[in-house]
């Protein structure tokens, strides 16, 4: 499963690493709401640091309330995670911290698609793009929590198998666009409002592996 790491926002604190609970507590809170609603997206937050030779496994993140030390699991792999949903560390006014300085740490927000069927007989532009219309929605749910990290839409990122070249062709009325497979056995296909307006035949010969959507270096 593929997706997007969202533009990320800087821990800043004193000494360490840290920024408040009740921002977490608010996007989790939004996203639980967003889930029932869009059931082929997966949101997660993540975060991890931006020195290199700081990894997942260094981190020690814990929420700090006035009962002590809550510890915050980290996923290994890419830095997701969960708080406890409880108003009693919103009242308090708690802080997530890390075991890192501040401003070398990244929050992040993480958008995955979990199922997408692509015929291999073509499409209009607009089915295909539907998952990324619901980002639109859900991006302006999340515009509403101050500091939350901002979803730009950049389009759908169709990952292929190595040994797999492949191309899809939007058939524009202005040109058709065709989009190739990368060395990194990849391709984007734009999110375009005019394109959403004129809804063409998409035309995807080879059916990708895993479909996600396009970060800002796919």
């Amino acid at each position: 499963m593929f997706g997007l790491l969202l533009c990320p926002l800087l821990l800043t604190a004193a000494e360490q690493a840290r920024l408040p609970y009740e921002l977490i507590y608010r996007i989790q809170n939004t996203e639980a709401t967003l889930s029932r609603s869009f059931t082929n997206l997966d949101m997660q937050l993540l975060m991890k640091s931006t020195l290199p030779e700081v990894g997942i496994r260094d981190l020690i993140v814990y929420i700090d309330s006035k009962d002590g030390h809550i510890p915050v699991a980290l996923n290994p792999t890419n830095g997701g995670f969960t708080l406890p949903m409880r108003d009693s560390l919103v009242t308090e006014g708690a802080f997530v911290v890390a075991n890192q300085p501040k401003g070398t740490m990244k929050f992040e927000w993480y958008i995955g698609l979990k199922v997408v069927d692509v015929p291999t007989n073509g499409m209009r532009y607009r089915d295909l793009m539907r998952p990324l219309k619901d980002l639109e929605e859900i991006r302006g749910e999340m515009e509403k929590i101050p500091g939350a990290p901002e979803l730009p839409i950049y389009g759908l990122k169709f990952i292929y198998a190595p040994d797999q070249e492949a191309s899809v062709v939007v058939h524009a009325k202005s040109a058709e666009r065709v989009y190739k497979t990368s060395p990194a056995h990849l391709l984007v296909i734009p999110y375009e409002p005019a394109l959403l307006e004129e809804n063409p035949v998409v035309s995807i010969p080879i059916p990708p592996k895993k479909v996600g959507v396009a970060d800002p270096g796919s």
